[in-house]
């Protein structure tokens, strides 16, 4: 189209100027400007002009082609230091995975500038730092990551807090987590490291808050949440003990709150020793014994029956016939044996107390039914030979020597109120 342009102007032009020359008449022009004049005829004016645009054209031109020829080496260069780039983000991850943290730091630095992929390049930086304990570069590059791409605050504070707790900045990560919570309800890994947070704080009451959250968005196996459930339960039953002992209550504050607990969790042997532990506490070992006992009536645990044996209270005879109905299954169990033991001691039945002791002894020696019964044998029964030889017996089972030979007792010492037990030793 512009060649068209320029042939019918060149055309005309030449028409007009011949034309002009036939007849003679060559125009004539003049300009005056500033005291200078100018004269000539139309054919010389309109050959300048022309010349004039056929130099700005030579030089539009010629602009153009400069321009183009430094636009490709431009774009060439730019290229190759794309690809350094991608070739330093490639390799930074390597020395990273590599655990070379100070070299994938340098690395993944060297040509961020032409980097497509900056996000990238200042989280891992991020990470590498926090690997390298320079707290300071990793909140830096972690704030340029934000200036690069507000839009990524989501993954820039989650990458955040995950360092944060991987260098025990719990509060620090509580902070931004609460935060992230709050910008993304319910986002499922926020949840949970919300969650293991609180944990490892030990703030219940807030986990606690969160726990229906957990288990309607995230993807929680049955296990994980119930543990979850049984930290909740436990650490505030431990905190409802240091407000107990500190203001000195008594033991209905934590009977209370046992009431209000979840039955599936009063169920799990971990959630009622831990109660139980928690009023020997605060010397309400009569309300544990009563706890464990009828919990242990239909839910033997061998842990629960350690944690029995570990008491020393006074129950009646319709208690004791109880404990005692569970030999029917249990008559091995030196830990029941020597809870029996203990039991007899407080309520005076020293021959039936010395039975289940030395029964205990006989299929697993302890330290603690070592001393019970050589207490009983000293203090109770006047027989402080029999004592001294279960003192010395005791004494090497805490030293470690295990082959000491048994105390047998005669004839003469079994009394007629024993319980009818097989000894059996392992």
């Amino acid at each position: 189209m512009n060649r068209l342009i320029y042939v019918l102007l060149i055309s005309a032009i030449t028409i007009l100027g011949f034309s002009m020359y036939k007849q003679n008449d060559l125009g004539s022009i003049s300009f005056e400007f500033a005291g200078y004049s100018f004269a000539t005829n139309l054919v010389v004016l309109t050959a300048a002009i022309l010349c004039g645009l056929f130099i700005v054209a030579l030089f539009a031109k010629t602009y153009k082609a400069i321009k183009n020829i430094v636009i490709y080496f431009s774009s060439k260069r730019q290229k190759r230091l794309r690809e350094k780039a991608r070739t330093s983000i490639s390799q930074g991850l390597i020395e990273y995975a590599e655990g070379r943290f100070k070299q994938s730091e340098k690395v993944l630095l060297q040509h961020i500038k032409y980097s497509n992929n900056r996000l990238l390049v200042y989280l891992t930086a991020a990470r590498a730092a926090q690997q390298l304990g320079a707290h300071d570069r990793r909140d830096e590059y972690l704030r340029l990551a934000h200036t690069e791409t507000p839009n990524a605050d989501l993954a820039i504070s989650l990458t955040k807090a995950e360092l944060q707790l991987a260098h025990n900045q719990n509060e620090q990560a509580l902070a931004t987590l609460t935060q992230l919570n709050e910008l993304s309800e319910n986002h499922t890994y926020v949840l949970t490291l919300l969650a293991n947070t609180y944990k490892h704080l030990q703030d219940w009451d807030h986990l606690k808050e969160i726990l229906p959250q957990l288990k309607k968005h995230v993807n929680l196996s049955a296990e994980s949440f119930l543990s979850f459930e049984i930290s909740v339960c436990n650490g505030q039953l431990t905190n409802l003990t240091k407000t107990i002992t500190l203001h000195k209550t008594g033991s209905m504050p934590l009977i209370d709150f046992w009431k209000s607990t979840a039955s599936h969790l009063k169920a799990l042997p971990v959630v009622i020793e831990h109660y139980a532990r928690q009023l020997i506490a605060i010397d309400a070992a009569g309300e544990a014994e009563n706890v464990l006992r009828l919990y242990l009536n239909k839910n033997w645990g061998e842990s629960t029956i350690v944690l029995y044996s570990e008491l020393d209270v006074l129950i009646e005879n319709k208690q004791l016939e109880m404990v005692e109905a569970w030999l029917e299954d249990h008559q091995n169990n030196p830990h029941l044996l020597l809870a029996l033991g203990k039991i007899c001691i407080s309520q005076s039945l020293w021959g039936k107390a010395r039975n289940y002791l030395e029964v205990s002894i006989a299929i697993n020696p302890m330290p603690e039914n070592y001393l019970k019964l050589a207490r009983l044998l000293e203090e109770n029964m006047e027989d402080p030979t029999a004592a001294q030889e279960y003192y010395r017996q005791g004494l090497h089972l805490l030293a470690g020597d295990c082959n000491v030979p048994t105390f047998e007792r005669t004839e003469q010492d079994v009394e007629p109120e024993q319980p009818q037990l097989k000894i059996v030793r392992t």
